[in-house]
């Protein structure tokens, strides 16, 4: 945005510099694709940290008078999800468009459908790695490295702890673009927001069809 390199790391999550980059690449998306977009996020947290801003700086109020918003509910289970969902489609269909905020591994970017119009355009902000200092991520890093560099482990093929924190990220993340193309006639505009993906390494994570776009 502008010319500013962004990266979505937690210590990034403060800058205005980042969250004002993200902020004006969600405003060109919803005054370009049409009907709905959907923007995912690598956690709630920093969900949370962009909409505060944009709602400081009247980012947020000017994406919403482009195109009707809903959040992907936190609590209320299937009957929250499901009135946020009627929603979103009731703008889309009264031909006001729609903006979804969603989380990657929600259930939004792993349970639902969103072909055709309700996806025109889909945008990830970061990369969805689990949180670093959950015990069980902890535990299972910890455990493949001791099992990778075994002799039974190395039978076994079994992934070291970083090489799985990276696979649970990309798996999460392809899940997420997913939503957006459907069918063989589904199109849409994906865009990632991070310049870690200029990396090579990076860009071998996504899924096959993605990778040579």
């Amino acid at each position: 945005s502008a010319g500013v390199p962004l990266k979505a790391t937690y210590q990034n999550s403060t800058k205005h510099e980042f969250l004002d980059g993200v902020g004006d690449i969600v405003i060109s998306m919803c005054s370009t694709v049409p009907d709905g977009l959907l923007v995912f996020f690598p956690s709630y947290a920093m969900m949370d940290k962009l909409t505060t801003r944009w709602k400081e700086t009247g980012t947020f109020q000017e994406m919403t008078r482009l195109k009707p918003y809903v959040e992907e509910p936190r609590a209320g289970g299937s009957d929250a999800l499901k009135k946020t969902m009627n929603q979103y489609y009731r703008g889309i269909n009264e031909g006001q468009g729609g903006l979804f905020f969603a989380v990657c591994r929600g259930k939004v970017s792993e349970g639902l459908d969103f072909s055709d119009q309700n996806a025109r355009g889909v945008i990830i902000v970061g990369i969805p790695y689990p949180a670093l200092k959950d015990s069980k991520v902890v535990a299972k890093k910890q455990y493949n490295d001791s099992r990778s560099r075994s002799s039974e482990g190395a039978l076994n093929k079994l992934l070291t702890g970083e090489r799985w924190y990276e696979q649970q990220a990309f798996r999460a993340l392809n899940q997420a673009l997913g939503r957006c193309i459907r069918h063989k006639n589904d199109y849409g505009t994906i865009i990632l927001v991070d310049e870690r993906f200029k990396a090579t390494s990076r860009q071998s994570g996504l899924s096959r069809w993605m990778r040579s776009n």
